[in-house]
């Protein structure tokens, strides 16, 4: 088991409590580009569980108008990956509810696996979440 297995999770100790969650979508860069903070610090203030920061897809088929529209006008308003990363760099010292960076693949391939995969989860060996729990037979 690697060190970072041992830090705790928010994601798992927020789950853990057995009080309803709530939990919001919004989309990076919308309404405004620079608006990503700002949207994450009013969910928090309002009481808000969990975050899904919705990454902006050129191609959003899996998703409703409104996730496509807001997807639509991120991407107009000049949102992008590596703008994202940038908007979330210090986002723990203000931050301190879950967040998940949710989004199609093609963003995060072209951005690079690896590369995405270190941004979002710096702590982690990505392979700790490829690991599969092992059967025993008797």
């Amino acid at each position: 088991m690697s060190q970072a297995t041992l830090v705790p999770n928010r994601i798992n100790t927020r789950m853990a409590d057995p009080k309803k969650v709530l939990s919001i979508y919004f989309t990076a860069g919308y309404p405004e580009k620079e608006d990503t903070t700002k949207v994450l610090q009013q969910l928090q203030d309002s009481g808000v569980d969990l975050v899904e920061i919705g990454l902006p897809f050129s191609d959003p088929l899996a998703d409703g108008p409104t996730i496509q529209d807001s997807s639509t006008t991120a991407l107009k308003n000049g949102m992008s990956t590596q703008l994202l990363f940038d908007q979330l760099k210090d986002i723990r010292k203000s931050i301190h509810i879950p967040l998940i960076v949710m989004g199609y693949f093609n963003p995060m391939l072209q951005y690079g696996v690896d590369a995405f995969f270190k941004r979002v989860c710096p702590d982690r060996n990505r392979w700790d979440y490829h690991a599969r729990p092992t059967t025993s037979r008797v």
